[in-house]
C-alpha cells in the first residue's frame, strides 16, 4: 500500500540524516528545540512558543512529520469516506486535495476502493506550496497500486493557481488540516478567497447530473479556525446534504461535540512492522470534520 511505502521512505530517510534530536546546520528562526517533535509542536501551537518555528521548511521536519503523523491523518479521513453514500456510487475518484502535504487522503482513498470496489480508480491532484515535498511525492508517483491511476501534484497558492486554472471533472475536494495551518501561520483572512475560489473555479464546473463531496477535516477547536468550516458550506451553495463528525478525544467543552461523534477512535493503518518508536506517532484520532454533498 502507498501508505507503507512512503512511511518506509520517510523512516529511512530521516534515520540516515543521523539526526534523531538535534538537526545540523539548524535552521531554526531563534534557538534549536532539541528535536523534530518539539519543532512540531511550535507550529501546531503558535501563541505558546513565541520566536518558534512556524513552517514545515526543514526536510528533516518533514520526514519526521510523516511518520508521525500520517496514520492518523490517513485514518482520520477513511472515517469521513465511509460516511458518504454518494462516494460509493461513483466509478471513479477526480480529487483536488489542497495543501495536500504527504497525500494522507489519496491513502485512505486507495484503502476506500479496495473495501469498496476494487476496480475503480483515483485521479488525484495536488496543490501545495512547499517544495520539499517534492521527493515524497516524486515516490508518489512513481507508485503502482491498481487503484491508483493519474497524480499530479502542483506547488503553488491554491486560490492564484485556481484562480488562472479552472479545473473541470473534479468531484472529490479535500481540505484537511489546511484551515488550521492558515491560523497557525498567521494567514486566517486568507481562508475566504480560497473558499471563493473553490466555488467559482470548481464547483462551478462540475460536470451536470454529477455530485461534488467536499472533505473537511481539520483540528477540533474553534480556536483554531473550526468555526471556518460553515463558511465552506455557504460557498458551496448547501444545495445536498451536510454532516458533521467528530472523535471522542480529550473533550473539554461541548463546543468539540460537533455532529456525530465515530464510534471509535483508533488508527486504521497497520505500520507495527515500519519501526517507529522514535517517532512516539499518534495512536488516536482526534479530529472535526465536515461532509458535503452537493448534489
Amino acid at each position: 500500500m502507498l501508505i507503507h511505502e512512503i512511511v518506509d521512505y520517510c523512516n529511512t530517510e530521516y534515520r540516515r540524516s543521523d539526526t534523531e534530536h538535534v538537526c545540523y546546520n539548524c535552521n531554526h528562526p531563534s534557538e534549536c528545540s532539541g528535536g523534530c517533535k518539539e519543532c512540531l509542536k511550535q507550529i501546531y501551537f503558535p501563541n505558546g512558543y513565541p520566536g518558534g518555528k512556524r513552517d514545515y521548511d526543514c526536510k528533516n521536519l518533514i520526514n519526521f512529520y510523516v511518520c508521525d503523523y500520517i496514520n492518523k491523518y490517513a485514518s482520520e479521513m477513511l472515517y469521513l469516506l465511509r460516511e458518504s453514500n454518494k462516494l460509493n456510487r461513483m466509478y471513479e475518484y477526480n480529487i483536488l486535495s489542497i495543501g495536500c502535504g504527504a497525500a494522507p487522503d489519496l491513502m485512505a482513498f486507495e484503502e476506500y476502493v479496495s473495501e469498496t470496489n476494487p476496480y475503480k480508480k483515483i485521479n488525484y491532484f495536488g496543490i501545495d506550496m512547499n517544495q520539499l515535498w517534492r521527493p515524497i511525492h516524486r515516490k508518489i508517483m512513481h507508485y503502482s497500486g491498481r487503484s491508483v491511476n493519474r497524480i499530479q501534484f502542483q506547488y503553488d497558492d491554491a486560490t492564484e493557481y485556481l484562480n488562472g486554472h479552472p479545473m473541470h471533472g473534479i468531484d472529490v475536494v479535500v481540505l484537511q488540516y489546511v484551515i488550521s495551518h492558515f491560523y497557525n501561520t498567521g494567514h486566517i483572512e486568507q481562508i475566504h478567497d480560497l473558499f471563493e475560489s473553490i466555488e467559482k473555479n470548481v464547483i462551478d464546473n462540475k460536470e451536470p447530473g454529477k455530485p461534488v463531496v467536499i472533505l473537511i477535516n481539520d483540528v477540533n477547536s474553534c480556536n483554531r479556525g473550526r468555526d471556518f468550516f460553515e463558511e465552506m458550506l455557504w460557498f458551496a451553495g448547501n444545495h445536498g446534504g451536510v454532516s458533521q463528525y467528530y472523535f471522542d478525544y480529550r473533550i473539554q467543552n461541548e463546543n468539540q461535540r460537533y455532529g456525530e461523534m465515530h464510534p471509535d477512535n483508533k488508527m486504521l493503518f497497520d505500520l507495527s512492522e515500519c519501526d517507529l518508536d522514535i517517532y512516539k506517532p499518534w495512536e488516536e484520532c482526534s479530529s472535526a470534520q465536515m461532509l458535503i454533498e452537493i448534489e
